[in-house]
This record gives structure tokens, sequence and C-alpha cells, in this order.
């Protein structure tokens, strides 16, 4: 488990919770940009899976609001919009947190599809393919 949990509000936008506000960054980063998408979630996922795994000596993450950078030592999210909110985080900080939010959106119904219609976009099998789903 990671230092940040999930949750839905009651108009049904994606929430964070954590004691430490070093993660609030992140927090903010997942709800605003992966919101309740499994699919973001999922390239997510494969980003620091590659980077961990060697695949990828480095990646990037350009969303609306948020820029991250995932190299082998670590990950830098910045809120594009927000001037002054970011964080610095190990890469099994991130990935232990995607792993939960992963959770948090898999409990929708279409999660399924959603997987078999990234492995398809992307001509391979998602690296968590067996691991979480």
């Amino acid at each position: 488990m990671s230092q940040i949990s999930f949750h839905t509000d009651p108009g049904g936008f994606p929430r964070y919770q954590t004691d430490d506000e070093r993660f609030i960054a992140l927090g903010v980063w997942f709800s605003m940009e992966l919101r309740n998408s499994p699919y973001q979630c999922l390239d997510l996922l494969a980003l620091v899976d590659d980077v961990t795994s060697g695949r990828e000596e480095s990646g990037l993450w350009e969303g609306e609001a948020f820029l991250a950078e995932v190299t082998a030592d670590g990950v830098k999210a910045t809120n594009t919009i927000l001037s002054g909110q970011s964080g610095v985080y190990t890469l099994d900080e991130v990935r232990r947190a995607a792993e939960d939010y992963w959770r948090f959106v898999s409990a929708q119904p279409h999660t399924a599809t959603d997987l078999a219609d990234w492995e398809q976009t992307w001509s391979r099998s998602h690296p968590y393919r067996g691991r979480l789903f």
C-alpha cells in the first residue's frame, strides 16, 4: 500500500487522501489526469514498469495539467497550471500509488475492455497482465 488513498466524492469525482504533504502533488496529478480512466492508469502503469524494468531509460507523462518525468532515479511531477505544485517520488512510491489507483478505477465495470483496447493500441501485452489483472 502507498502513502495515499483514493475514493470517489458524492459527485462521482476521484479524490485522494494523505497525511503526508509530500504526496499532495501525486494525489492531484492522479485525480486530475487519470480521473476515472482505466486507460490513463494503464498508460502510467506501463510507463513506470518500462522504466523500472529497464525496457526504457526514461519516459514523459504529458497531461492537461501535469508533466511528469520518469527515470530510474525517480519521478518528478509538476503541475503546469498551478506554479509551485510539484513533487519528487521514487519509482517504487509511484508504482505502489499507481497500483492502488488501478484498484480504485478497476472497480468500475469497463476496465476489461480498456485493457484489451490498450493492448491493441500499443500492439503489445500490458506489462501488468497477470499481476493486477
